[in-house]
């Protein structure tokens, strides 16, 4: 069985339409998947509890998991040198000790190690707007994500299972629960050849408490990473060169396309799809 961390980037709103007074909401939405096999579940989770209590001390051993949560825009702020409320307390005794890039360092280690197998969708709200699509942004992430997940299970991964975790979020649990995320990926569902058996992946995530898991939720950690990453490099067209977005580590596993062998179209994919993806490396 492979498990498949989940953690998104961005809003679900989708872009208002000309003349809306509606709030702008983010440019696109960022759905990573992390994946790894269920029997690397723990010492995945107890290497990256060790790397936390290596550069954060007592902070990671504080029974509010929140204060040394690792995310990519925390990492982003603490390399700018920014301090409360931009990332949270337990980060301050890291930027003061100058150590951010050792662990910037391990957390790229613990990808090359364990070798994830990683899956980002971006959805590109103002080309889903003006596709006129009756899907939204949160129906499209999810689909795509299901079906790039189950068609590589059934090419690549034969006999393999799947199943998606994710940390406990209202509006996404209510989108399954209503049966709107079924509607979206019958109605996204690709014909012909290409007809991903999602048979093969549980029929919704499990949904996680941060507050009382343990390992699980140090894995959504990294697919917090992945998310904010691909975001940054679809918005920037090309591959964020910045240490603390990992992107040299995260790029190498994403999963190739069972035809192509490629990542585009396989582990990254963008929705609308564009006639060119930005590179990845």
């Amino acid at each position: 069985m492979l498990l498949f961390y989940v953690d998104e980037c961005g809003d679900a709103k989708a872009w208002p339409r000309a003349g809306s007074k509606a709030p702008t909401p983010s440019d696109y939405l960022v759905l990573a998947a992390v994946g790894i096999h269920d029997s690397s579940r723990g010492p995945l989770a107890i290497e990256l509890q060790a790397t936390k209590e290596r550069y954060f001390g007592k902070h990671a051993r504080n029974p509010d998991w929140s204060l040394t949560e690792l995310k990519g825009r925390y990492l982003k702020h603490a390399a700018a040198g920014h301090g409360v409320p931009m990332v949270p307390s337990g980060y301050a005794a890291l930027i003061q000790s100058g150590n951010l890039h050792l662990l910037v360092r391990d957390l790229g280690q613990i990808f090359a190690k364990f070798r994830p197998t990683i899956f980002s969708v971006v959805v590109d709200k103002a080309a889903l707007r003006a596709a006129d699509s009756a899907v939204e942004p949160l129906g499209a992430a999810y689909s795509k994500l299901y079906e790039r997940v189950a068609l590589t299970l059934g090419h690549v991964n034969a006999g393999e299972g799947g199943m998606f975790v994710a940390d406990q979020q209202e509006s996404h649990e209510n989108y399954f629960k209503s049966g709107a995320l079924h509607d979206a990926r019958r109605a996204l569902r690709p014909k012909g050849s290409n007809r991903p058996d999602f048979d093969l992946l549980m029929d919704k995530p499990l949904w996680v408490d941060t507050e009382r898991s343990s390992w699980d939720r140090e894995m959504i950690q990294l697919a917090d990473i992945v998310a904010y990453s691909t975001y940054e490099w679809f918005k920037i067209q090309s591959p964020p060169q910045a240490n603390h977005y990992l992107w040299d580590k995260i790029a190498p596993c994403f999963a190739a396309h069972w035809n192509t062998t490629k990542a585009q179209g396989g582990g990254i994919m963008i929705y609308p799809e564009p006639r060119t993806y930005p590179p990845i490396d």
